[in-house]
């Protein structure tokens, strides 16, 4: 397979002027957080606070913004290096180049990660930088402080995309790698200041929106302008405004929140949100400009990534800087929450609007309007994709929303039996309805390459062809997540520690959809033509769970130790007298939710049974009518010559009795 651009798009030279401008642009964001440094280590603590001293706050700004520098010019090489095109499912020579320096990039990633996993603890902790080096106090702060992790977790998939870079060439493993890339500053992004007070479950959904759409809009601005061809300027147009649109709005959400009602102009922290604004403006008068001119590679796309190290520096800025929210007066349920929860539930309450998951609600209307628009362009290529599949689909997503808007989702932070509901139907119901929309081949069936661009059907070719993909996505990969998940996490100190947080919440809850979807997709997928199980094998593997999900639920109902007691004792919902017996009604909901949608996944899978098995014999059929199989032909002579054989054998023993 080859898909490399054409020869009308070739590469231009970089700019020395351009290059110039960011060189200028990273002197001047260093520059920056210095300043920054120097005007915290004046400013008093505040109040029931340490302070850490500003030796340790001007590393943590410069590691920083090191990281967040390095990893987004990593993005953006790998970005260059995808957009190479495709040879045989590596990537072309020149491709090769930019998959170099971005291993390069991100040495300085991987370095500045692993400073931080010291230094952010310590600022966070307002203790000296000094205190975590030794290796007992860093695991302990390490643990204290999600921050410290998702530095961690960046410093492990720097650490990857530099091995990437020197071990393959593989088209895929930078795709993989620039995907990774992007859950590495997203993790960063909602461990930082969106994790406090009032509202920040919604600033902290904000925060995701807005790093899903800033880091693919940065580390394509880069990519693009590294490339330097006119496919990948126009390429970078078409996504840049809509990316730039959501992200403003998402940075709109987490100002809202932090800034609990002061006006931006009297915090330093808000004149950073202004600062943030007006690179918005100017990017967009950037996407304008091309817009009038014509997407051309060089200076116009070259200026959104000078405009891309303002923002990094702005944002490294308001990650270290104190934000109003901080004194404000909160209550345990809403350090934890983001609200308050003080009646108990009730029909009414359940079924009607409640307090609405922003995440849950921004990622339905975007699977929704990609599934309908990709469904709607198929039907214009003349590959028509079939009606059931679109309402499974849109099916799926409704029922998620259903849960996102009503008082279910509310109810469920709270207490157990209704956070098993949510859990339950997540893992299994909309997985399944998921499953029978058959996205993957929708792309496929969507896919229109365009000259210079490697097209999705290739790209998605590409990845499954990958062995870490086949990995992820093999049954037995498949059947260890669905069924070791839900011990791995109820049963251990990791569920009271993940229900704390709202991210680590709505992280939850996305893996067990996720490791739902990869387990029904081995059953009644229709996205494996080439990699289909057995059905007997299928309904084994259905059948092999079932007794795993009534351990669990039966352990639930059963089991005196409180799950997630930390947690609940702690937020104490007052209407909740006895939470044992609460934990007893969660399992039995477990019990209920588990099975049935089992059964249903069976009917579905005899239906699909039954279908293949008469397809096989239609056309076993048809082909023997028409003479395309003689197989039944070869079977008929060979048993006519058994027969034969046996007659002569008859003959011969009958000959040989009137023999001398």
């Amino acid at each position: 397979m080859s898909a490399s651009p054409s020869p009308s798009h070739a590469p231009r030279v970089l700019s020395t002027g351009l290059l110039l401008a960011l060189a200028a642009a990273v002197v001047a964001a260093y520059v920056t957080v210095w300043l920054v440094g120097l005007d915290l280590s004046v400013r008093p603590p505040l109040p029931a606070r340490f302070q850490a001293d500003h030796v340790t706050g001007l590393i943590s700004l410069v590691a920083d913004l090191t990281a967040r520098l390095g990893a987004v010019g990593a993005l953006g090489a790998f970005v260059a290096a995808l957009a190479g095109g495709l040879d045989a499912g590596r990537l072309t020579e020149r491709g090769g180049r930019f998959a170099a320096w971005g291993g390069r990039l991100a040495q300085v990633w991987f370095a500045a990660s692993v400073l931080n996993t010291f230094a952010n603890p310590a600022y966070v902790n307002g203790v000296g930088l000094h205190t975590t080096l030794t290796p007992a106090s860093w695991w302990t702060f390490l643990w204290a402080s999600p921050s410290a992790l998702a530095w961690l977790y960046s410093a492990a998939v720097a650490l990857g995309c530099v091995v990437a870079a020197y071990a393959s060439r593989r088209w895929a493993t930078f795709a993989l790698c620039w995907a990774a890339g992007v859950s590495a500053l997203l993790f960063v992004s909602v461990t930082g200041n969106v994790t406090v007070g009032l509202d920040h479950d919604w600033a902290t959904d904000a925060a995701v929106i807005l790093t899903l759409t800033a880091v693919p809009l940065l580390s394509l601005a880069v990519g693009s302008w590294l490339a330097g061809t006119t496919a990948a300027a126009r390429g970078y147009q078409r996504v840049a405004l809509p990316l730039l649109l959501i992200a403003a709005a998402g940075q709109a959400v987490v100002a809202w929140q932090q800034l609990a009602g002061v006006p931006a102009t009297a915090t330093p922290f808000g004149l950073w949100q202004l600062v943030m604004a007006g690179i918005a403006v100017l990017w967009l008068a950037s996407w304008a400009l091309r817009a009038v001119r014509g997407a051309r590679p060089g200076a116009s796309v070259g200026l959104d990534a000078v405009l891309g190290v303002a923002y990094l520096a702005a944002l490294t800025a308001e990650n270290h800087v104190p934000s109003p929210r901080f004194l404000e007066p909160q209550t345990v349920m809403i350090n934890y929450l983001g609200y308050q929860v003080q009646v108990g539930p009730t029909i009414e309450r359940l079924v009607s609007l409640g307090r609405p998951n922003l995440l849950w609600v921004v990622i339905v209307v975007a699977a929704i309007a990609w599934y309908v628009t990709a469904w709607l362009r198929a039907r214009r290529l003349g590959r028509p994709y079939p009606l059931l599949r679109l309402v499974s689909w849109c099916a799926a997503w409704l029922l998620t929303l259903f849960l996102a808007v009503t008082g279910l989702w509310e109810y469920s932070t709270v207490q157990y039996s209704w956070h098993m509901v949510v859990h339950m139907t997540v893992n299994m119901m909309v997985p399944v309805l998921a499953v029978l929309g058959a996205p993957l081949s929708l792309i496929r069936a969507a896919s229109d390459p365009q000259p210079g661009h490697v097209g999705a059907a290739a790209g998605l070719d590409a990845l499954e062809a990958s062995r870490p993909w086949q990995i992820m996505t093999s049954p037995l990969v498949a059947w260890l997540l669905y069924v070791g998940s839900l011990f791995m996490v109820y049963f251990t100190p990791a569920f009271s520690w993940l229900m704390k947080y709202h991210w680590a919440h709505q992280l939850m809850l996305l893996f067990f959809m996720a490791t739902g979807y990869l387990f029904f997709e081995q059953i009644i997928g229709s996205d494996r033509p080439g990699r289909q199980l057995p059905h007997l094998l299928k309904l084994a593997l259905v059948i092999s769970i079932m007794p795993f999900h009534a351990i669990f639920a039966v352990s639930i109902l059963s089991s005196r130790t409180l799950i997630g007691a930390e947690f609940y004792q702690t937020i104490a919902p007052p209407w909740i007298p006895d939470l044992l017996a609460e934990q007893n009604i969660a399992g039995q909901a477990t019990w209920f939710l588990g099975e049935v949608p089992l059964f249903l996944v069976i009917a579905a899978l005899a239906a699909q049974w039954f279908r293949s098995d008469s397809k096989e014999a239609a056309d076993s059929d048809a082909a023997e009518e028409s003479g395309d199989d003689d197989s039944f032909d070869a079977y008929n002579d060979m048993l006519a010559e058994l027969a034969r054989r046996d007659r002569q054998a008859e003959r011969e023993a009958h000959l040989r009795k009137f023999q001398p």
